[in-house]
This record gives C-alpha cells, sequence and structure tokens, in this order.
C-alpha cells in the first residue's frame, strides 16, 4: 500500500454472528494539536443573543469571558447555564448554544478518535455493507482495522463487530458520515436486529471543510483536500462509483484480486481523514495563539 500503509495481518475471526475476514493496516504517525477548554470559556458567542457587535462592546467593558459575566443584569443567568455545561462536558448541549465542532474537540484526547469509513454495493442503507474501517491512534502511530464480508452472509458480523467497537468510542470522525456512513450502518444493524448503541459525539470532517474551504478550493471532496491541502495525489486508485462493480465481481469470479483496490482505497480514505484533521488542528490551533 505504499510507505504511509503497511499492511500487518489478515485472518478469518469470528465473533457471535459468523465468521469475517479482519485486515491490519500500520500507518505513519499523525500529530494531532486539540484545543485546549480555555478557548470555550473564552467565547462570549456562547451565550444566546450576544453577537459579535455585542461581545467587541463588552470585551471593550472589561467582559473577556463568560464568567465575567456572572454577575452582569442582563447576561448573568445564561453565562451561568453555559459554564455549567462547559464544566460538565456536556458537548450536545455546547453544540446547540453554538460551539464548533472543533471546540468541542477539546474535551477528547487523540486516542479516543475513531475515524471510520465504510463501503457498501448500493447508496442507500437497503443495500449491503461489505467493508468497515476503523482508524485509531495510540501515542501517534496509527492502526487501522478493516472488517470485510467476504460474501453478504458474513455482513451480520462485521456489523455486529463494528457496533462493539464503535460503542467504546468517545469520539467517532468520518468524512460525510453524517449523512451517509453512521445512518447506513444504524439502517443495516436494525435490518439485522443488532443494537445501535453508539451514541458518540460525531465530528463530520466534510462539514468543517465545507466551512474552512467552500470558497477556496473547486469542491470539497476527499481527493480534492489531499491534492489541494496535503499536497499529494493517489496513484491507481480505483474510482469510488467503481468500488461495488469491483465487490460483485469478486463475488462473481472468487477472485481475491478485485479486493485489492478497494482495500487500499478504504485505506487511503482513512489516513487522510486523519492527516486532513491534523491540518485542521494545527491551523487552527495556531490562529487561536495568534
Amino acid at each position: 500500500m505504499g510507505v504511509e500503509l503497511t499492511v500487518t495481518g489478515e485472518r478469518e475471526i469470528s465473533n457471535g454472528e459468523g465468521l469475517f475476514e479482519l485486515v491490519e493496516i500500520r500507518t505513519e504517525q499523525v500529530e494531532f494539536t486539540f484545543p485546549q477548554i480555555a478557548a470555550l470559556r473564552q467565547d462570549l458567542h456562547l451565550i444566546y443573543g450576544i453577537g459579535p457587535t455585542t461581545a467587541l462592546k463588552l470585551a471593550q467593558e472589561g467582559y473577556r469571558e463568560i464568567s465575567d459575566l456572572l454577575k452582569h443584569p442582563r447576561w448573568g443567568r445564561a453565562a451561568q447555564d453555559v459554564l455549567k455545561a462547559i464544566e460538565a462536558g456536556d458537548v450536545v448541549r455546547l453544540a446547540r448554544y453554538g460551539a464548533s465542532d472543533f471546540q468541542l474537540l477539546s474535551y477528547f484526547q487523540p486516542q479516543t478518535v475513531r475515524f471510520i469509513d465504510i463501503e457498501t454495493v448500493g447508496l442507500y442503507y437497503i443495500h449491503p455493507v461489505f467493508l468497515i474501517g476503523i482508524l485509531h491512534f495510540e501515542n501517534g502511530q496509527g492502526s487501522i482495522r478493516q472488517f470485510l464480508a467476504r460474501d453478504f452472509g458474513e455482513e451480520k458480523a462485521i456489523l455486529l463487530e463494528t457496533a462493539q467497537v464503535l460503542a467504546n468510542a468517545a469520539i467517532i470522525i468520518s468524512y460525510n458520515g453524517r449523512s451517509f456512513d453512521l445512518p447506513y450502518l444504524k439502517g443495516r444493524m436494525r435490518y439485522h436486529q443488532l443494537t445501535t448503541d453508539f451514541d458518540s459525539w460525531h465530528f463530520d470532517l466534510l462539514r468543517q471543510a465545507r466551512k474552512d474551504y467552500r470558497h477556496a478550493l473547486p469542491n470539497c471532496r476527499l481527493l480534492t483536500i489531499e491534492k489541494c491541502l496535503l499536497n499529494q495525489e493517489r496513484d491507481d486508485d480505483i474510482p469510488g462509483a467503481e468500488i461495488a462493480h469491483y465487490y460483485n465481481l469478486y463475488l462473481d469470479s472468487g477472485e481475491a484480486g478485485y479486493l485489492r483496490p478497494i482495500l487500499e482505497h478504504n485505506a487511503h480514505d482513512l489516513f487522510s481523514m486523519a492527516k486532513f484533521l491534523g491540518l485542521l488542528t494545527i491551523k487552527k490551533t495556531e490562529k487561536v495563539i495568534d
């Protein structure tokens, strides 16, 4: 798979729903610089009704942090509510208050992140999913685990494995997973009568890409992010639109060679997500420091 990605193991494993193939891949190191919670405490915009003009006026009056507003006759009660959410780490509530996905990263450590990417035979969850890739980092070292269904009969097993992994994840990161990957997985799990108890906070990198680069890039596809921001291009990568076709060719012929480009495409997607997150965290942290 190249210098950045090294296959370290391929083996058949089983769980309570049957057999499937596990592919393990080691990735190069990625540095993440997650923000500090202090940035939330300084964001007066988290208080409903305080916009840029009001925030500037309050700062000029000496109200530079939310705690400074606790005794303010108008904003004191709201400031207290926001501070309670900050201290409790209530990311869902803080998101409702207007905290950005990047700000909410301050409640997590890089090793608690699980990047996810799936490959399916259709665009809607009436069709099976056959490959689920999950990437996590420990001390900067990345590890990808790909759960591969070698036929549709193994789909339930890879879904169960995924549900168990995600149930223990503090944060899930995807690229367009808010609209595709997570709803698709939950739909397939309901079809197989599996529980979907993974309510981890979800950071969709596509949403962040559109927010930061919508006007700077021709589009916000992951391949465009790679080329324009990460300064890299893939060699001999299978187009996403052909993945289902390749998998069906594998099912018809039994030729495992059709699976290799799918596995590589999935692994590259996962690692590119990690590198893009690393880039975002460095740039945004530098901006805060400046």
